[in-house]
């Protein structure tokens, strides 16, 4: 059941009993579905910007009251004692962005990623929804968090959510730190969507029209891309030597490949990962394979090492 106190907010004066009630079921609405209207038009004699600031205001404190009111009970997971993002992201990162970027681009990529990267916990989730900008983004991190504490999401179903990735910041679930899968790693997967949602010049790094972006993907295969980062990540992790990359990866294709999801080719996710492990830099291997077509094709006209 959805509380909603819309006559607590201090924009109450402003509003009819007809508005009121519009805005009741708009916030009901939002909580339930994430979906919101855009121009609010309850209110068509408000000032259009007035209005929407106030409605942005009302949804968000409905959605963190809400959550709060949805955690009441459970376990508030807290970050390891001890533990800092900055030092972890940065180890975590390294080798990726080592075998994606050349020497003289690296500090400025590890600088950006080790400041992205967001586990969701009960000191700071109240900070994260009222910071966001996008509401249904707003709406998908509160049930990230409500699912990892185990208590009821929003909208009636289980939240499968493990981490988002917002332009440049990795919000991650605390369920990262209790994860069984050998193969799973949220954090490397939601950082691998930062190369394609941040641009070259945002990090002072050299651009072009053709080049704009931290990495260039094909559209269709972004998942497919931060999937095979992923697999590969922890399966050089736990190798020690060559042999233990082919076990490894055979046993990630046999048992824990992931479920069948209509934005990847599990097939295909799986012929990339396999040769990555036989490549020299796997990480190139696999960017190679997620490059925009014409890209590769254009490479292979000017250079016999492009897109291998």
């Amino acid at each position: 059941m959805i509380l909603i106190k819309v006559s607590d907010s201090p924009v109450k004066s402003n509003m009819t009993r007809e508005v009121r009630q519009s805005v009741d079921q708009e916030v009901k609405r939002y909580l339930k579905t994430g979906e919101h209207e855009q121009n609010y038009s309850a209110w068509a004699s408000h000032n259009l910007i007035e209005c929407a600031r106030e409605m942005n205001q009302i949804l968000v404190d409905a959605l963190v009251a809400e959550v709060l009111r949805r955690e009441s009970g459970h376990r508030r997971h807290l970050l390891p004692e001890g533990f800092s993002p900055v030092t972890f992201a940065r180890r975590k990162f390294m080798p990726m962005v080592n075998g994606l970027f050349p020497t003289r681009e690296r500090q400025a990529i590890l600088d950006l990623l080790e400041k992205s990267l967001v586990f969701l916990t009960h000191d700071n989730i109240e900070q994260v929804l009222r910071n966001e900008t996008w509401k249904h983004t707003a709406w998908d991190l509160a049930n990230l968090y409500l699912g990892s504490i185990g208590a009821q999401c929003l909208g009636g179903k289980p939240c499968r959510l493990v981490g988002l990735s917002q332009e440049t910041t990795c919000y991650i679930s605390m369920a990262y730190f209790e994860e069984d899968d050998p193969f799973a790693d949220f954090v490397v997967h939601e950082a691998a969507h930062v190369f394609h949602n941040c641009k070259r010049q945002r990090v002072g790094l050299p651009h072009t029209r053709s080049r704009e972006w931290l990495l260039q993907l094909d559209f269709r295969k972004r998942e497919t891309f931060a999937y095979a980062c992923e697999a590969y990540g922890r399966i050089m992790e736990q190798a020690k030597r060559p042999a233990d990359r082919k076990r490894l990866q055979a046993e990630y294709i046999e048992k824990w490949l992931p479920a069948a999801d209509d934005r990847i080719d599990r097939e295909e996710l799986a012929n990339i990962v396999a040769e990555a492990v036989d490549a020299r830099n796997g990480w190139k291997r696999i960017l190679a394979r997620c490059a925009p077509l014409n890209r590769c094709l254009s490479s292979k006209l000017t250079s016999e090492q492009a897109c291998f």
